[in-house]
């Protein structure tokens, strides 16, 4: 049990709602005060209110991917999709291990709302009902996504930008060099460039998937070579200008947008059929 599933075991155990618990229990995560953290989450225990909806120690997972990995862009719709993907995500591996995350059906309750006043933590409280399982259910599936997803940032990226000598350019298989930069922990590594080995349908992405790139950038690039791309889980940024090497940093910073119509989250964009 990792520190974060033990110490929203122990919060819960304390006396507090399902929802403190996780949120809290995420505090170092998502850059919060413990007791700011416990006042954001103190309406959701009890299915938000004791109204028996959502599984309050789900929304208590949603709440911290939402603090650590929310969109603030209101036209970013990629970035909107993406993360109600990830909600998604979560939402499903909570179901598939506890059935629903309901929680009038976690608890076996009828349909209707539950009477505002809070049950007495007692003894017999925690030996009846299984909401200490669902907190650190709830909390696992949480740890386990940010752990891998700290370790997908972290790995090294290879960047392959569509150039003219040292700028982007506007025509991705009939630019005349790639420059391509090894970035690791965000960082740019290595940088080399290497030649157009000409353009023929279908070739470039496979010739570049073989050299191990995991993005692209280009300016401007056809459909089909975007759909191949998509095929071997390579990103695709296009609309980009100016100088290479900068597009590639502002990429690694997060700055890089596509312009095109390509949504990718690595983490989970198959599980959401996009």
């Amino acid at each position: 049990m990792s520190g974060h599933v033990q110490q929203a075991k122990e919060l819960f155990e304390e006396g507090y709602s399902c929802s403190q618990a996780i949120f809290a229990a995420f505090a170092d995560e998502t850059g919060l005060e413990f007791e700011t953290a416990l006042k954001i989450a103190s309406s959701f225990g009890g299915g938000m209110g004791r109204l028996r909806e959502v599984c309050g120690a789900v929304s208590g997972m949603f709440l911290v991917v939402g603090a650590k990995y929310g969109y603030t862009d209101p036209q970013d719709k990629c970035a909107k999709d993406e993360h109600y993907c990830l909600i998604q995500v979560l939402a499903k591996k909570f179901q598939e291990r506890e059935g629903t995350i309901i929680c009038r059906e976690l608890l076996g309750r009828e349909a209707g709302w539950d009477n505002p006043k809070s049950d007495e933590r007692i003894r017999d409280y925690y030996n009846t009902r299984p909401c200490t399982r669902f907190v650190v259910e709830a909390a696992t599936i949480l740890d386990e996504y940010i752990v891998s997803r700290k370790m997908e940032e972290n790995r090294m990226i290879k960047i392959a930008v569509a150039s003219e000598n040292e700028m982007v350019t506007g025509h991705f298989g009939h630019c005349i060099n790639f420059n391509i930069f090894e970035a690791e922990n965000g960082e740019i590594q290595k940088s080399v460039s290497i030649p157009n080995p000409g353009h023929k349908p279908g070739f470039l992405p496979n010739y570049l998937n073989d050299l191990g790139v995991n993005v692209i950038i280009s300016g401007g690039m056809g459909g089909g070579a975007i759909e191949i791309f998509n095929e071997k889980n390579i990103e695709v940024i296009v609309g980009a200008e100016g100088n290479a090497m900068s597009a590639a940093k502002a990429y690694l910073k997060g700055e890089l947008i596509s312009t095109g119509s390509v949504c990718h989250e690595h983490q989970h964009h198959d599980e959401c059929g996009n």
